[in-house]
């Protein structure tokens, strides 16, 4: 794995190997195509991605993780009970806490990125 977290952990293995592994974890538990799209919908957030997302040949159930994904950066206090429970409904109770998981690491991965977080944390 890399990225702006990995790097800033550089300077601390045990702590970077922890990281990677519940990152891993977290998204082995989920469909890896699901997960990409979850990154990449934070990521288009952030303006980070310019490439959008081709919804036309996902079922309902992804392109609701998919919208439910893009709130999360700035909108997730309104993200509705009902909303969730829709997510909880298509993911299984622990299908969404390891998409919460995924998309809450991608929202700190990209905020990491545009803040340059290696360059802070050698400061």
């Amino acid at each position: 794995m890399s990225g702006p977290v990995f790097e800033a952990l550089a300077g601390d293995p045990v702590l970077a190997q922890h990281y990677a592994a519940f990152r891993a974890k977290a998204e082995g538990a989920l469909d890896g195509r699901l997960v990409a799209l979850v990154r990449q919908a934070i990521a288009q957030v952030h303006g980070i991605e310019a490439a959008p997302i081709d919804e036309s040949g996902l079922d309902e159930g992804t392109r609701l993780a998919i919208a439910y994904a893009r709130r999360i950066p700035f909108e997730h206090t309104a993200i509705s009970d009902p909303e969730a429970a829709a997510l909880v409904a298509h993911l299984g109770e622990p299908g969404f806490v390891a998409f919460s998981v995924v998309a809450a690491l991608a929202d700190a991965e990209c905020r990491a990125t545009l803040v340059d977080l290696p360059e802070l944390a050698r400061a």
